[in-house]
């Protein structure tokens, strides 16, 4: 039996619980030593996806720009453009396009500017859809030279939504590199309309990942399986992601309706299996070269942030704790970023999230480093 069998093993004994406190059984402290991210190591030897060091926080500037003290507020979206330049967007009810020589959020953010919304409320809104704003939580170069821009959309209620949101996931698209794109469709909706008085409802705070083993786009959300918040998946075969062509997981495989344009709702949203020991949302998953894994880090609803691992991208390993009740904050909305932008990470991969929410929702945006073994 090899170590990652006996980890695992050992972990199930106490995965029953929600907030988990697994500090004596991985190696996850902090260090203050950040390796040279350009450390030799052997791609045909796996690293442990749970044994890993996390570097102390540092917290980066939100001085000077638009919807200060907001982010992060969902996924942040990172593509390599070209030779030594980055294109980074932004998701807020205003979505924001960002270009540097860094693929790093902290060399990006002081050119989140109202001149760089591209995106979201009063640009692409569309009536009970995306009208309270769209954010775009995964941005991906099609062959056909444009980009498919998914979307967090919310639909408020005019004049009475006291900060509630019908929520749901869309596509767009853009043919200029990201600086404009098309109203979007609907891809992910609930199976019931949006509610006539306000209330949290409806599905969204995912993203998107194209898994080329499977060649399929897959969509990791949050919603409501009955008893909790918690992810979900679906699938399109489309090279675009289109609507139309997404498939819900139904437990087994994937046979649930996306989204039908005829009724406006979708199929029912079933929470996928290993991850339901620690309900959440805000999922930033990405492939990682040097585990040879799929990774996913989440945001549990008591604040503390939780790690996945994925030989395929649809059966999931129970999460263990990565920032939580041993760290003095409450962490929410990671993304998980490399050198080679937020799609494929190696040894080294830079955690963002937010950190400490404050009661008028401004919170501090936080850096960590993980280091895996």
């Amino acid at each position: 039996m090899d170590k990652l069998v006996i980890a695992f093993c050992a972990f199930l004994a106490v995965a029953c619980n929600k907030e988990l406190d697994l500090a004596a059984k991985y190696d996850n402290t902090q260090s203050s030593v950040v390796p040279d991210e350009s450390e030799n190591y052997n791609p045909e030897i796996a690293g442990e996806w749970d044994q890993f060091t996390l570097s102390e926080k540092s917290v980066v500037s939100q001085e000077g720009i638009d919807m200060k003290g907001y982010w992060p507020d969902g996924k942040i979206s990172v593509l390599q453009m070209s030779e030594g330049r980055y294109v980074c967007f932004w998701g807020e009810k205003y979505s924001y396009r960002t270009m540097a020589d860094t693929p790093y959020p902290e060399k990006h953010i002081s050119m989140v500017q109202v001149a760089n919304r591209v995106f979201g409320q009063g640009i692409n809104d569309v009536e009970g859809f995306s009208d309270g704003g769209g954010w775009l939580t995964g941005v991906y170069p099609l062959k056909d030279g444009r980009m498919a821009g998914f979307f967090h959309a919310e639909s408020h209620w005019r004049g009475n939504s006291g900060g509630h949101a019908y929520k749901s996931i869309g596509v767009a698209y853009s043919s200029d590199g990201g600086v404009t794109w098309t109203k979007g469709d609907k891809i992910l909706n609930v199976d019931y309309l949006k509610p006539q008085s306000p209330q949290w409802s409806g599905l969204g705070d995912g993203c998107v990942v194209f898994n080329s083993a499977r060649n399929q786009f897959i969509c990791y959300y949050s919603a409501n399986d009955g008893s909790d918040y918690k992810i979900c998946m679906a699938v399109s075969d489309d090279p675009a992601g289109a609507s139309g062509t997404w498939k819900k997981w139904d437990g087994v495989g994937f046979t649930g309706t996306g989204y039908d344009s005829a009724t406006d709702m979708g199929g029912k949203d079933v929470s996928i299996v290993g991850l339901r020991s620690v309900a959440g949302a805000n999922p930033s998953v990405m492939w990682n070269k040097y585990l040879q894994k799929w990774i996913m880090v989440y945001a549990s609803w008591s604040k503390i942030l939780v790690m996945s691992f994925s030989e395929d991208g649809i059966t999931w390993s129970n999460p263990i704790e990565i920032i939580g009740k041993n760290f003095s904050e409450a962490a929410g909305y990671p993304n998980l970023i490399s050198s080679s932008g937020d799609a494929e990470g190696a040894k080294i991969v830079h955690l963002y999230y937010a950190s400490n929410q404050r009661s008028n929702g401004t919170r501090d945006l936080a850096h960590r480093v993980i280091t895996y073994k």
